[in-house]
């Protein structure tokens, strides 16, 4: 008898989890005895990782993706169904808050809600831009700082032969522009599938054709298809050679300097590059382009 009544308890817990919303939808409205199952799915993951870029942490987001989900939530439900504790949750919500995408619904108890997910986004793509435009006036009142006391700037390239070692896809891809834009004569690169993809995406190659019309710009890659559309999207298919093979070093050249980079097999590192303006190292890789370049050339003709 104790077992029926507890089963019928449960029971009713459960139809009470269910609440009706329009047109015959249902959501679940309290978690407490479930996980988040949509953790599990790929687009979950694809989605949690995107807003992280945008500047939310990993709770942030978990936290904002089930109130999307699931609605108005009291923060112990949010807390139960995302294995959070209540102490961490309340902090989430109120830093949501703070960034204009969570907002307090006032009943008893206080609910949690989130802004729909066009606007959450255009919130955070305009606290991004605001944090930049207050960046470029720092920049400002720095540089006037520095120039009041007289501190002697040198350029790095002025100061004989270098070496700096880079780390971060941002660092390295303003570098390879740099490189590009300050070339005089030659651009030469060889890039893997993915260091290409790279370049291609954070729009340092973007000018690369119309460079091509002033001086010398040779591009190799390997020949998948992958490779083979961005060269053809960015008008460099004369200037370009897709060879076969497995393994390509990346390195973007020209005559003042080299951006090698290295490839992280375990993926704990991070990307890294090494920018150098050694005369050896410059004419040895310049060296390999053109052998390269001209085996390939001399492989297909025959």
């Amino acid at each position: 008898m104790t077992i029926t009544k507890h089963s019928i308890t449960k029971k009713s817990e459960m139809l009470a989890e269910v609440a009706h919303v329009g047109e015959g939808k249902t959501i679940l409205r309290s978690i407490g005895a479930f996980k988040f199952q949509l953790e599990n799915s790929p687009d979950y993951k694809q989605i949690c990782k995107a807003l992280i870029k945008f500047g939310l942490s990993k709770n942030e987001a978990r936290v904002f993706i089930y109130l999307a989900k699931y609605g108005e939530q009291k923060a112990h439900r949010i807390s139960k169904a995302l294995s959070l504790h209540r102490t961490e949750t309340y902090k989430i919500l109120k830093r949501l808050e703070e960034k204009g995408l969570a907002y307090r619904i006032l009943d008893k108890p206080i609910k949690f809600a989130v802004i729909p997910i066009n606007k959450a986004l255009e919130n955070l793509v305009q606290e991004e831009k605001q944090r930049i435009q207050r960046l470029e006036e720092e920049k400002k009142k720095i540089m006037e700082i520095w120039d009041s006391i007289l501190v002697p700037i040198r350029d790095p390239t002025a100061l004989g032969e270098f070496i700096q070692v880079l780390k971060g896809k941002n660092q390295i891809c303003i570098k390879a522009s740099e490189v590009m834009e300050n070339a005089e004569d030659e651009i030469l690169i060889v890039a893997s599938n993915e260091n290409l993809l790279q370049l291609f995406y954070s729009g340092v190659m973007d000018g690369l054709a119309e460079k091509a019309k002033k001086i010398k710009v040779k591009v190799i890659t390997d020949s998948s298809l992958r490779s083979t559309y961005i060269i053809k999207k960015l008008r460099l298919k004369e200037k370009s050679l897709c060879v076969d093979i497995d393994y390509l070093p990346s390195f973007i050249l020209s005559e003042k300097s080299l951006l090698l980079f290295f490839d992280d097999e375990n993926g704990k590192n991070g990307k890294r590059a090494l920018w150098t303006n050694q005369k050896a190292m410059i004419d040895a890789l310049r060296v390999s382009f053109l052998s390269l370049n001209e085996w390939e050339r001399f492989v297909k003709a025959s």
